[in-house]
């Protein structure tokens, strides 16, 4: 018992004071060994008892151990009698079934060819009944492919006639009966295969497209292209109205060319391709409709063929996409269908290129998709094809554009236009006669262009498009003509070389995605990029600087380009007032041709401002030496006083320090500030005439003081109103000239360091690069350079009209009489070269009103009147002798010249009052005059008071030298007196 219970109690550790069992039953052998060793009974009842004390501590201890595990113990013993019954029962029935599968065994021994009789006759009907469900399935599935085909289930069509086509090849191959139905399957797969290749087709090229060409139709397209080509550029590149086509090309330039293997969307994914059958438009979503597609061809087996039918047919409906694009820009245009060259009458072209280049953008991206498709199909089902990659679909494009470039560029054409030799720009005209004599035009020998059919891209071109043709005829198994139908031009606008404005910057943009997409190094642009380089530079550049050269030759040298332009809808399209020289006209228009050139085309603008600044430095020559044939016609002996005195510096100097002049330049100064030059204020501010005085009286004395000895011969003057007319021209023209160059350098980038634009210059051209400084510097120099030809004019004019009144009005030393009323001339008439210089000063007021604005106009006989009485008056000291009709006639004069002034400047000119009230002294005496000076005061300088003594002295019949001398002295006694300080 005691056994029983330390089995079934599990060991537990004894507590401390307590030894353990094996101590215990070490003790009890120790005893009985002791017991067995001793000698004496004493001895060994002490070890009996020693031994009964033991028992009974352990027969106490097992007590203890018994109640404490007594539950435990019970349930021991309950489970031993469980599981002991339950395997006595199992021994009981594993006995049974042995008995009965020895009796089964007896029984199958018996009646086995029996059952495998049965056995084989089931399997037999099993094997006909799956036979009929299959011919059955093989029947219905023409109906339900129709089914699937007219829903677009391609992938369920292409399973189920995969499935029966293997079916029908494999086990119901020998069936006879179903051969019209196998032939039908095998007609229905080319068909199936055919249909995919056109749905993948359409969506690759037409869907996709879709989206752009709606856009276009409602007209979002036209609004973003009809604008400047720098904010076409940046509204093209910031347009939210395509953003899918903005993801499309983002998608295709940042992800690399898909090759076998390649998975982008996962073998997981690829595998779950699944088709929606309940989907109300299985083409909703193109990109996993195009996957179904792949799917299908490569379930049919058909991936390598259908690689080769996009590679073949890819040109073809990039061209495709070009016809149906031209197409509906002339239907929304309201234009009819434009054959090779017919002009269309809207500039629509660019549209054109934004809504092709948005639409390849699109083809692109299905490509990747596909392209991504098909990769994944290979790598599924294990087919060895080798797939085009995107640069070859930029390739296409980039062949296809040639082409539309080729027509709307009219490089076949051109290729056989002869175009004159460029001229040089930079030989000055030295004759000037050439200007004003009409002469024939000499023709230069024509010399043929470079054709650039035969450029080393063209040829590369042309070689690839005829491997392709030869391709397609292969593939096709049709003859090579069949498959090059002459390509029918439906163009939307006149082919022209300078088509390529309206193109350049959109079309480097586009060719700047391609680059990036196909990752072309900078040094090795695309081909697309390379063709539009040898076109401007071989082509366009030669042909436009030949036109240039020939235009600036005919502006400058026929026979009416020093004629001022006429008509009123010129002036106002010019935004003048005043007539403007042709070849100034022509030269501007010239320049403005070659401005919009360099915004078009700015990559090369250097190159054109090149030019510019070369036309510019030879039409200075040109004007200046059309200058010179006026001023001076023969030789430097016989140039006119007017523009000799402006050949000093210190003249030129003081008369651009005068008040009238400094005002005039303020305000053309405020005139630019208001913004350049569309309508120049026309109206003056009225002065009073002190002011008027003041600030020309200085000028008045200064010219009397130098010009007041000696006159003026007719040599020195221009007499012929012709050439004054020509001059004010020259000048209006040039200060024109020289404004639009001005808003034209403020324009360009890197003019801040030459000058500063006003306050509402905008400077706008933001497609122009950066120019060199020193180009712009000097086109600056250039415009002040003109400014400064202009200002010379104005000042000549100026001169020239006081030198004209010098001619006129001084007596000359052989005929100082010439004033002096006696000798039967009658005082009731003005002198003769008085009304001459009245009707000169007319017919050169009628000149500068129609030639010169009206401040300039008013610049110029501004002063008029102090410089007349200012020569009247000195004119005294000439004068041998003055009676009373001399001084009547004197005051006719002075009233004939007011009269006329008058009607020239509208106000009256105070200053000939001045003269005519000195001429007035003469009916004094010296005593009389000499009392009103100490009455009145002085009213004239003390020079005039002394010729006119003077003059009155050689008057007397007899002339009294020391009355006159006495004269002369008590007058400065008193103008010493009154404080008069000569």
């Amino acid at each position: 018992m005691l056994c029983i219970a330390e089995m079934a109690l599990p060991p537990t550790k004894p507590p401390r004071g307590v030894k353990s069992p094996r101590e215990t039953s070490g003790l009890l052998m120790s005893v009985i060994r002791t017991l067995s060793a001793s000698e004496s009974n004493e001895q060994r009842d002490r070890e009996k008892a020693k031994l009964e004390k033991e028992y009974k501590r352990s027969d106490q201890k097992l007590d203890e151990l018994v109640l404490l595990h007594d539950q435990d113990l019970t349930q021991v013993m309950q489970l031993f009698g469980k599981l002991s019954s339950r395997v006595t029962a199992s021994r009981e029935k594993i006995h049974a079934v042995k008995e009965n599968l020895h009796a089964c065994k007896m029984l199958l021994r018996c009646k086995r060819d029996e059952l495998k009789k049965l056995w084989l006759e089931g399997v037999e009907h099993k094997h006909v009944l799956q036979l009929l469900e299959e011919i059955d399935h093989l029947r219905e599935v023409p109906g339900q492919l129709e089914v699937y085909l007219a829903r677009k289930h391609y992938l369920h069509a292409t399973q189920l006639l995969v499935s029966a086509l293997t079916l029908g090849d494999g086990s119901l191959e020998g069936v006879d009966a179903l051969r019209e139905v196998r032939s039908d399957l095998q007609a229905k797969k080319q068909q199936l295969h055919v249909k995919l290749m056109e749905e993948l087709t359409c969506h690759l090229y037409v869907r996709s497209t879709q989206e752009v060409l709606a856009l276009q139709r409602q007209g979002s397209g036209r609004d973003n292209l009809l604008t400047s080509p720098f904010q076409r550029a940046t509204e093209l590149r910031g347009s939210s109205r395509t953003p899918k086509a903005r993801r499309a090309l983002l998608d295709v330039s940042s992800s690399a060319s898909p090759r076998p293997g390649m998975n982008s969307l996962g073998s997981d994914q690829m595998d779950s391709i699944q088709e929606d059958v309940d989907a109300v438009d299985p083409e909703a979503s193109s990109e996993h409709f195009m996957a179904i597609l792949v799917e299908c061809l490569a379930l049919l087996n058909k991936i390598p063929d259908a690689v080769e039918m996009l590679k073949v047919e890819m040109q073809t409906e990039l061209l495709a996409i070009i016809a149906r694009t031209t197409q509906q820009i002339l239907d929304s245009s309201a234009m009819p269908p434009q054959p090779h060259g017919q002009a269309a009458s809207k500039p629509v072209l660019p549209e054109l290129m934004h809504v092709i280049f948005s639409q390849f953008r699109q083809v692109a991206a299905a490509h990747q998709s596909v392209l991504r498709s098909l990769a994944q199909a290979a790598d599924k089902y294990r087919v060895d094809v080798r797939l085009y990659e995107m640069p070859d679909v930029w390739s296409k494009m980039q062949a296809v554009l040639q082409l539309l470039l080729t027509d709307y560029l009219d490089i076949q054409n051109m290729a056989g236009e002869s175009q004159q030799t460029p001229a040089s720009f930079s030989e000055p005209t030295s004759d000037i006669s050439m200007f004003f004599v009409r002469r024939k035009i000499q023709r230069q020998k024509k010399t043929p262009l470079f054709r650039f059919d035969y450029s080393s891209h063209a040829l590369s071109i042309n070689n690839y498009l005829k491997e392709q043709q030869k391709d397609a005829a292969k593939y096709k198994k049709e003859p090579e003509s069949a498959v090059r139908p002459q390509r029918q031009k439906l163009l939307v606008c006149q082919p022209d070389p300078r088509n390529i404005m309206l193109v350049f910057i959109p079309l480097m943009e586009f060719v700047g995605e391609i680059e990036r997409a196909t990752g072309c190094a900078p040094a090795t642009p695309c081909t697309l990029s390379a063709f539009v380089a040898d076109y401007v530079k071989e082509v366009f550049l030669g042909r436009h600087h030949a036109l240039v050269a020939a235009s600036i030759e005919a502006a400058t040298k026929s026979a009416d380009a020093w004629r001022a332009t006429t008509g009123p809808e010129v002036m106002r399209d010019l935004g003048v007032t005043r007539p403007l020289l042709q070849s100034t006209v022509k030269v501007e228009s010239c320049i403005q041709d070659l401005r919009q050139l360099m915004q078009a085309l700015p990559a090369y603008a250097e190159h054109f401002l090149s030019i510019i600044c070369s036309i510019l430095r030879n039409y200075r020559e040109t004007c200046q030496a059309a200058y010179r044939g006026i001023v001076q016609p023969d030789s430097e002996d016989k140039r006119v006083c007017s523009a000799a005195w402006l050949k000093d510096e210190d003249i030129s100097r003081f008369i651009k320090s005068l008040p009238n002049w400094a005002d005039l330049q303020a305000h053309k100064a405020a005139a630019h500030r208001r913004r350049w030059p569309l309508r120049r204020e026309e109206t003056t501010e009225e002065e009073s005439p002190e002011d008027v005085r003041q600030r020309n009286i200085k000028e008045a004395e200064i010219l009397a003081s130098n010009l007041g000895e000696g006159g003026v011969n007719a040599h020195e003057i221009l007499s012929d109103v012709c050439q004054l007319k020509g001059l004010a021209q020259l000048q209006e023209s040039m200060e024109w000239f020289s404004m639009s160059l001005l808003k034209f350098a403020m324009e360009l980038p890197g003019a801040g360091s030459s000058a500063s634009p006003g306050p509402n210059v905008v400077v706008t051209p933001e497609s122009v690069p950066l120019m060199p400084e020193s180009a712009v510097d000097g086109l600056f120099q250039l415009a002040q350079e003109f400014e400064e030809l202009a200002n010379t004019c104005l000042l000549v004019l100026h001169l020239e009209v006081r030198v004209q009144c010098f001619h006129y009005l001084l007596p000359r030393p052989d005929s100082y009489n010439r004033f002096v009323g006696g000798g039967g001339l009658s005082s009731q008439e003005p002198d003769p070269r008085v009304l001459e210089l009245s009707r000169v000063l007319v017919v050169i007021d009628e000149a500068m009103n129609s030639s010169l604005q009206v401040r300039k106009s008013k610049y110029i006989f501004e002063g008029l009147g102090h410089l007349i009485a200012k020569i009247l008056i000195t004119s005294a000291q000439f004068m041998d002798r003055i009676d009373e009709a001399g001084i009547q006639k004197m005051c006719r004069n002075v009233f004939a010249l007011q009269q006329t002034l008058t009607n020239i400047t509208m106000s009256r000119e105070v200053a000939l009052d001045y003269a005519r009230h000195y001429y007035e002294l003469f009916f004094l005496t010296p005593e009389e005059i000499l009392s009103a000076v100490m009455e009145k005061g002085p009213e004239f300088s003390e020079l005039e008071y002394m010729n006119a003594f003077q003059l009155l002295h050689r008057s007397q019949p007899e002339p009294d030298p020391a009355a006159v001398n006495a004269h002369l002295g008590r007058l400065s006694d008193i103008l010493g007196e009154v404080g008069v300080t000569v």
